[in-house]
């Protein structure tokens, strides 16, 4: 494998990991689609690449004071619970079944974030209902995706913290808080039967790392109002590569 592309690709993905809080699926999609692996070893080395991109960003983060520990707490406990039973589930999964909960899950991911995009764009406030029932909804699937598919979840996170009415970049730096936990609770559940390739494991980290690293600079360097530009592009153009690579398999 192509050492300086496994350093390219997770660069930019650990960059988008921080900068929107969302995005490590894409990690998958690469393995699988670039790289060829099986989905079920990109799903496993996708769960460790992703912890130092989370680790970082939440250092970084955690100086500036924009992570909400107080929201993030909440629904940490309910994607803690979808970890464990998504784990629960994953015995009784065989290979082409594996491979269809992952594109079933790429394509409602995309889908989300699709919608949670043109909701946002319209700035309308959430409704107390939604507000209330889908911020802990979403805490569980985005745990079943840690727990069952080796994804970090955080599609789900950032719209469960956005219909919380939390700022787009609040949403994003907590969404990484609650990822380290639910990661490495997926990594400890599933460490004895995960086949990592760590090969473009170790070099894909470092890229992601450096990305981390770089991502809240940035956003510190580009002002709010081009953040929320350039999160506004983003969402809907990472949205597209998930649903492209959700539907692949079948076509």
């Amino acid at each position: 494998m192509h050492i300086g592309l496994l350093i390219l690709c997770g660069f930019l993905i650990g960059f988008i990991l921080i900068f929107l809080g969302m995005g490590a699926a894409l990690y998958i999609g690469c393995l699988i689609t670039i790289f060829h692996l099986s989905a079920k070893t990109a799903a496993a080395s996708a769960l460790v690449v992703t912890l130092p991109a989370l680790i970082i960003g939440t250092l970084i983060n955690h100086r500036t004071h924009t992570i909400d520990y107080r929201r993030g707490n909440f629904l940490l406990k309910w994607a803690l619970l979808g970890t464990i039973g998504g784990s629960l589930i994953v015995p009784f999964t065989n290979h082409d079944l594996y491979q269809l909960i992952i594109s079933v899950i790429l394509i409602i991911l995309a889908s989300t974030i699709l919608w949670n995009s043109i909701s946002h764009s319209r700035k309308k406030k959430s409704s107390k209902l939604t507000a209330k029932y889908f911020p802990p909804f979403a805490s569980i699937i985005s745990g079943v995706m840690v727990g069952l598919a080796g994804m970090s979840g955080g599609g789900p996170l950032v719209a469960g913290m956005l219909l919380l009415d939390a700022p787009v970049t609040q949403a994003a730096a907590t969404s990484s808080y609650i990822r380290i936990w639910t990661t490495l609770l997926g990594v400890g559940l599933h460490w004895h039967t995960m086949t990592i390739a760590w090969h473009p494991v170790l070099f894909m980290a470092l890229g992601t790392a450096l990305g981390a690293a770089c991502a809240p600079l940035m956003m510190r360097l580009i002002g709010q109002r081009n953040r929320n530009f350039i999160s506004r592009v983003m969402k809907p153009l990472i949205a597209i590569i998930l649903l492209y690579m959700g539907v692949k398999p079948f076509i």
